[in-house]
């Protein structure tokens, strides 16, 4: 793995917590796609999480970072990228980025990538991180309601989002381009006293004009804010 150990070389707790989460949780659960392990290698996770998080950022479990808001643990996060099969020419949607971890990964792996969140202060923290890592592919976008995706900038190759969801609206489903795939974690059941909840990777690609739903991995994670009740669309 010559191209992930470059991103090793230095002799650090960071590099050392991270190796492990590559060759600990990721290759041995399957995520073999050197592109997939590269991306996650190159991209540290500590600077996108609040100073008392920053010790459990290879932890693999969601992370809550406030405000009913949680970064997706690792192996989920590379389990949608693995689904996604995205390649260097693909146009990436990442709905709720919060401060740019995901649109960093994603920006290694894909042509363009629009992220969107609804809270934009962590918008402006993403713009700083991508000018911090000098990452020109990433268009950081506020929005008021993430489930409507972003039309503007339609159609997308891929969309991810970071997080779980209770439904998909037909707004969101019409951004994909024919052959797209879009990728998240449906949620199946949630706890009483948790925004967390038992969920499958979920694979919906486009085919002409309709969406074709699959079911993948076993995944806990928590609902996205804006995807937690049905609108136009129910699984």
């Amino acid at each position: 793995m010559a191209d992930i150990d470059v991103h090793f070389r230095h002799n650090t707790s960071s590099n050392t917590m991270r190796k492990h989460m590559i060759l600990g949780q990721l290759y041995t659960n399957d995520i073999t796609d050197k592109r997939i392990l590269e991306a996650m290698a190159a991209i540290p996770r500590e600077p996108f999480l609040p100073d008392n998080l920053k010790g459990a950022a290879y932890v693999d479990e969601d992370l809550d970072v406030g405000n009913n808001r949680y970064l997706m643990a690792p192996l989920t996060f590379a389990k949608l990228l693995d689904l996604a099969e995205i390649t260097p020419a693909c146009r990436i949607l990442n709905i709720g980025c919060l401060t740019g971890y995901t649109a960093a990964v994603l920006s290694r792996l894909g042509a363009q990538v629009i992220a969107t969140d609804s809270d934009a202060s962590s918008i402006v923290q993403a713009r700083t991180h991508m000018q911090r890592l000098n990452i020109k592919n990433v268009n950081l976008q506020p929005v008021s309601t993430m489930s409507d995706g972003y039309a503007m900038s339609a159609p997308y190759d891929v969309i991810v989002i970071q997080g779980a969801i209770s439904f998909i609206s037909e707004t969101l489903g019409s951004q994909l381009a024919v052959r797209g795939r879009m990728v998240t974690v449906r949620n199946i059941s949630k706890r009483s006293d948790s925004n967390i909840g038992l969920g499958k990777g979920l694979l919906v690609t486009r085919l002409d004009h309709r969406l074709q739903y699959r079911e993948h991995f076993d995944a806990s994670c928590a609902i996205l804010q804006s995807f937690e009740q049905a609108t136009d669309f129910v699984f």
